[in-house]
């Protein structure tokens, strides 16, 4: 029903809400959309703007409903 659908909803963006100051690696090219893998799991992520190369460490600094978006970090 509608109702449970906006339960599991709820809980999906609390678990994404989680995912705010992971560490990872870039996968692919970020420019700006790409993959990055963290712990193991693979998710699709966005830059704020900026070209981030493949093998670059990268720290998830907000989610933005469905979008989770990364920084390179300083190196």
């Amino acid at each position: 029903t509608l109702k449970d659908t906006a339960k599991d909803w709820s809980a999906q963006a609390e678990d994404r809400a989680r995912l705010v100051g992971r560490e990872g690696v870039s996968l692919t090219v970020l420019r700006p959309a790409g993959t990055a893998v963290f712990d193991d799991q693979r998710l699709d992520v966005v830059t704020e703007g900026e070209f981030i190369p493949a093998g670059v460490p990268v720290k998830i600094v907000r989610v933005e409903g469905t979008r989770i978006v990364v920084r390179a970090m300083a190196k």
